[in-house]
Protein backbone atom coordinates (compact mmCIF):
# COMPACT_ATOMS: atom_id res chain seq x y z
CA UNK A 1 0.00 0.00 0.00
CA UNK A 2 1.39 3.47 -1.07
CA UNK A 3 2.01 5.66 1.93
CA UNK A 4 2.92 9.48 2.55
CA UNK A 5 3.60 11.38 5.40
CA UNK A 6 2.24 14.73 6.03
CA UNK A 7 4.30 16.85 8.25
CA UNK A 8 2.69 18.12 11.38
CA UNK A 9 5.88 19.39 13.61
CA UNK A 10 9.76 18.79 12.67
CA UNK A 11 9.34 15.32 14.46
CA UNK A 12 6.10 14.40 13.80
CA UNK A 13 3.88 13.23 11.01
CA UNK A 14 0.87 11.87 9.76
CA UNK A 15 1.18 9.05 7.67
CA UNK A 16 -1.73 8.92 5.01
CA UNK A 17 -2.81 6.35 2.46
CA UNK A 18 -2.76 6.76 -1.28
CA UNK A 19 -6.23 8.12 -1.29
CA UNK A 20 -5.14 10.54 2.29
CA UNK A 21 -7.25 8.84 4.82
CA UNK A 22 -5.02 8.71 8.07
CA UNK A 23 -3.56 5.88 8.25
CA UNK A 24 -1.66 6.92 11.57
CA UNK A 25 0.50 8.74 13.59
CA UNK A 26 4.42 8.43 13.53
CA UNK A 27 6.74 10.41 15.90
CA UNK A 28 10.39 11.12 16.09
CA UNK A 29 11.99 11.00 19.61
CA UNK A 30 15.93 11.03 19.85
CA UNK A 31 16.45 9.73 16.70
CA UNK A 32 13.99 6.95 17.58
CA UNK A 33 10.79 6.27 15.88
CA UNK A 34 7.45 5.56 17.34
CA UNK A 35 4.28 5.03 15.30
CA UNK A 36 0.97 4.64 16.44
CA UNK A 37 -2.25 3.12 14.43
CA UNK A 38 -5.60 2.07 16.04
CA UNK A 39 -3.96 1.82 19.25
CA UNK A 40 -1.38 -0.14 18.29
CA UNK A 41 2.29 1.24 18.99
CA UNK A 42 5.18 0.27 17.43
CA UNK A 43 9.03 1.13 17.87
CA UNK A 44 11.70 1.46 15.57
CA UNK A 45 15.45 2.30 16.13
CA UNK A 46 15.82 3.88 12.90
CA UNK A 47 14.44 5.57 9.37
CA UNK A 48 15.47 2.66 7.68
CA UNK A 49 13.50 0.36 10.03
CA UNK A 50 10.64 2.83 9.30
CA UNK A 51 10.98 2.33 5.64
CA UNK A 52 11.52 -1.28 5.81
CA UNK A 53 8.09 -1.56 7.52
CA UNK A 54 6.33 0.02 4.79
CA UNK A 55 8.37 -1.20 2.06
CA UNK A 56 9.62 2.19 0.69
CA UNK A 57 11.04 5.04 1.74
CA UNK A 58 8.41 6.98 2.67
CA UNK A 59 10.44 10.12 4.06
CA UNK A 60 11.23 11.28 0.69
CA UNK A 61 7.82 12.78 -0.16
CA UNK A 62 6.69 14.01 2.68
CA UNK A 63 3.95 16.93 2.23
CA UNK A 64 5.06 19.94 3.96
CA UNK A 65 2.62 21.95 5.70
CA UNK A 66 2.75 25.73 3.72
CA UNK A 67 2.47 28.83 5.87
CA UNK A 68 -0.19 29.98 4.40
CA UNK A 69 -2.20 26.75 5.39
CA UNK A 70 -1.38 27.36 9.20
CA UNK A 71 -4.69 27.60 11.18
CA UNK A 72 -5.23 31.21 12.50
CA UNK A 73 -5.55 31.17 16.41
CA UNK A 74 -9.50 30.56 17.12
CA UNK A 75 -10.73 31.35 20.97
CA UNK A 76 -13.79 30.47 23.00
CA UNK A 77 -15.05 33.04 25.80
CA UNK A 78 -11.19 33.60 25.68
CA UNK A 79 -9.55 30.07 25.47
CA UNK A 80 -7.74 28.74 22.85
CA UNK A 81 -9.39 25.96 20.31
CA UNK A 82 -7.21 23.79 18.37
CA UNK A 83 -9.34 23.39 15.12
CA UNK A 84 -10.62 25.98 12.72
CA UNK A 85 -13.88 27.91 13.01
CA UNK A 86 -15.27 26.56 16.40
CA UNK A 87 -18.88 26.82 16.74
CA UNK A 88 -19.90 28.33 20.51
CA UNK A 89 -22.07 25.89 21.64
CA UNK A 90 -24.18 27.18 25.11
CA UNK A 91 -25.46 24.27 27.45
CA UNK A 92 -27.91 25.34 30.23
CA UNK A 93 -25.95 25.36 33.23
CA UNK A 94 -22.53 24.78 31.97
CA UNK A 95 -19.76 27.61 32.65
CA UNK A 96 -17.07 26.37 30.11
CA UNK A 97 -15.80 27.24 26.87
CA UNK A 98 -18.00 24.93 24.79
CA UNK A 99 -18.02 24.63 20.92
CA UNK A 100 -18.26 22.03 18.49
CA UNK A 101 -16.18 21.61 14.89
CA UNK A 102 -19.37 22.68 13.01
CA UNK A 103 -22.61 24.01 13.45
CA UNK A 104 -24.46 21.16 13.63
CA UNK A 105 -22.36 18.36 15.15
CA UNK A 106 -23.39 16.66 18.51
CA UNK A 107 -19.58 16.58 19.70
CA UNK A 108 -19.29 18.99 21.88
CA UNK A 109 -15.69 19.89 23.21
CA UNK A 110 -14.17 22.25 25.74
CA UNK A 111 -11.83 25.23 24.64
CA UNK A 112 -8.26 25.52 26.43
CA UNK A 113 -5.80 23.97 28.50
CA UNK A 114 -7.14 21.13 30.88
CA UNK A 115 -5.45 18.92 33.65
CA UNK A 116 -7.43 15.41 33.66
CA UNK A 117 -7.67 13.06 36.53
CA UNK A 118 -7.10 9.70 34.72
CA UNK A 119 -7.57 6.45 37.10
CA UNK A 120 -3.09 6.36 36.73
CA UNK A 121 -2.58 9.80 36.76
CA UNK A 122 -2.64 13.01 36.09
CA UNK A 123 -3.06 14.37 31.97
CA UNK A 124 -3.02 17.21 30.03
CA UNK A 125 -5.78 17.88 27.54
CA UNK A 126 -6.28 20.83 24.52
CA UNK A 127 -9.47 21.24 23.91
CA UNK A 128 -10.53 18.02 25.02
CA UNK A 129 -14.45 16.23 24.42
CA UNK A 130 -17.00 17.69 26.91
CA UNK A 131 -17.71 13.80 27.67
CA UNK A 132 -13.85 13.46 28.60
CA UNK A 133 -14.52 15.77 31.38
CA UNK A 134 -17.63 14.61 32.79
CA UNK A 135 -15.99 11.37 32.37
CA UNK A 136 -12.59 12.00 34.42
CA UNK A 137 -11.77 14.48 37.03
CA UNK A 138 -10.77 17.82 35.84
CA UNK A 139 -9.10 20.99 36.57
CA UNK A 140 -9.23 24.16 34.23
CA UNK A 141 -9.43 25.36 32.29
CA UNK A 142 -6.16 27.53 31.66
CA UNK A 143 -5.43 30.07 29.08
CA UNK A 144 -1.56 28.65 28.38
CA UNK A 145 -0.19 25.24 28.41
CA UNK A 146 1.87 26.61 30.24
CA UNK A 147 -0.28 27.29 33.17
CA UNK A 148 -1.83 24.06 32.58
CA UNK A 149 1.81 21.88 33.04
CA UNK A 150 2.62 23.97 36.04
CA UNK A 151 -0.44 22.60 37.52
CA UNK A 152 -0.14 19.07 36.28
CA UNK A 153 3.20 18.94 37.69
CA UNK A 154 1.84 20.05 41.00
CA UNK A 155 -1.55 17.49 40.84
CA UNK A 156 1.21 14.62 39.99
CA UNK A 157 3.09 15.75 43.13
CA UNK A 158 0.64 15.69 45.51
CA UNK A 159 -0.88 12.02 44.25
CA UNK A 160 2.45 10.49 44.38
CA UNK A 161 2.86 11.71 48.25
Amino acid sequence: MPTRLKSITETSWLVLSDTDERVGLLTEIKDKYTLMVKNVKKNFTSKQEVNDFFQEDIFSQVIKIEKENIKKDYFIKGYPVDFDSPCEVFIAGNTLPLCTKKPASQIVFCAGYYCLNFPKNWMSAFTPKLSTLQEHGYLGPFKTDKEAKFMLTKLRKEKHE
